[in-house]
């Protein structure tokens, strides 16, 4: 049990370092490619093009760490992380901008597949979604501080120094990555006398699944990517003022949900924690039809993703019972592809609407995209009649 505390303390720790670079990264590159003098469209190809990485990377890194072990990933992820952030302190243009970009969402993509795929291998079924919402409270600690002092270096010190804070955060979390449990190759492949297993056994249910994943995250990226230039553009608000409402609308908001969620997964099912979680968000997301306050629409956003945050222990477990053991990884590598493909298609959407359309009308398709992620998640089947059968 020492040992244990000790491996999830460490993969805690180090979750926090990818956080603040994973949000961090999420709300100022937009604003560093878009500072070289493209359009936010433009922007949105750059991270279409990212996000498609990262989602390809999401399903191969999954079944990558099942067979050659979650600790070989992270440290890959780790001395890539470090060469994108250091290639970024030279580039002239949005091309270089594109490649670097990519290298950047690959490395968070490598580490959020093993990482979840290694608290997996280390907890019993009783108690992972408690487990899983504790250490998720790592992504909203990193939340709070990576766009605050992103934003507060980008006003002091410009661009160049804020890639090399990047990277210094980078080089700490692979430090810490060595000390983290190297596990067994053979354990995460299976063991043998495992039964037989299809896809088409769940093949409903996971269609839903990964739509229900694919669609909402379309959509609040969609809005996720316009609000950066929303704000400082309608607004007037520095980076540091955007960090601000990152760091409460992302990482307060996420900090919140977290670790109470998991706990219900837990207690009441999977199912019906995603189901109360995503109920609230297509009411939330038509307010923002109607108000042109700055405060409102932070408690509007901060609503949203919290919400949505509070399915992400619920939906890792779920997906992880669905599969056998031996598939872990590939479990949560689908979930997480999932996830990237509409964080993927979210920014193009919402880059062509900031450019052709009024913000309103991203509004509008906001509220149906999030009405058609609560129908797939109404949809799901129960988690227990799938284990049971």
């Amino acid at each position: 049990m020492p040992k244990l505390k000790r491996d999830l303390t460490l993969l805690f720790i180090t979750n926090i370092f990818v956080s603040i670079i994973l949000y961090t990264t999420y709300i100022f590159i937009p604003l560093f490619i878009r500072s070289l003098g493209v359009s936010v469209f433009e922007v949105g190809i750059v991270l279409f093009i990212g996000n498609a990485s990262a989602m390809i990377m999401m399903i191969i890194s999954g079944y990558l760490s099942d067979m050659y072990g979650r600790w070989k990933i992270i440290i890959l992820s780790g001395i890539i992380q470090i060469v994108a952030s250091l290639l970024f302190t030279s580039v002239r243009g949005w091309l270089e901008a594109t490649f670097y970009t990519m290298l950047i969402y690959i490395a968070i993509a490598l580490f959020i597949s093993s990482r979840s795929a290694m608290i997996i291998d280390l907890t019993r079924r009783g108690s992972t979604g408690g487990i899983f919402g504790l250490i998720n409270t790592a992504w909203p600690i990193g939340g709070l501080i990576g766009p605050f002092l992103g934003g507060l270096i980008v006003d002091k010190y410009g661009w160049t120094f804020f890639f090399y804070f990047l990277c210094s955060i980078a080089t700490s979390y692979l430090i810490l990555s060595f000390l983290l449990p190297r596990g067994s190759v053979a354990y995460s492949r299976g063991k043998i006398g495992e039964p037989n297993f299809s896809i088409r056994q769940i093949a409903l249910t996971l269609t839903f699944f990964i739509l229900l994943h694919v669609i909402a995250n379309t959509s609040i990226s969609m809005l996720s990517t316009i609000f950066p230039f929303y704000l400082t553009e309608r607004f007037g608000k520095t980076k540091t003022e955007v960090g601000i409402f990152f760091s409460v609308g992302m990482g307060l908001a996420t900090l919140i949900a977290q670790a109470p969620s998991g706990f219900l997964a837990d207690n009441i099912g999977r199912k019906k924690t995603i189901c109360y979680s995503v109920f609230p968000i297509p009411f939330l997301s038509m307010l923002f039809m109607v108000t042109n306050d700055y405060l409102l629409n932070l408690l509007l956003y901060m609503g949203i993703y919290s919400l949505w945050s509070a399915t992400w222990p619920a939906s890792n477990t779920y997906i992880a019972e669905v599969f056998p053991r031996g598939r872990k990884g590939l479990a949560i590598g689908i979930r997480l592809t999932s996830s990237r493909l509409g964080l993927t298609i979210g920014p193009l959407i919402g880059g062509y609407l900031w450019d052709n359309y009024n913000i309103q009308t991203l509004f509008y398709l906001l509220t149906v995209l999030t009405s058609i992620s609560l129908l797939m998640a109404i949809l799901l089947k129960d988690e227990s009649s799938i284990v049971n059968g």
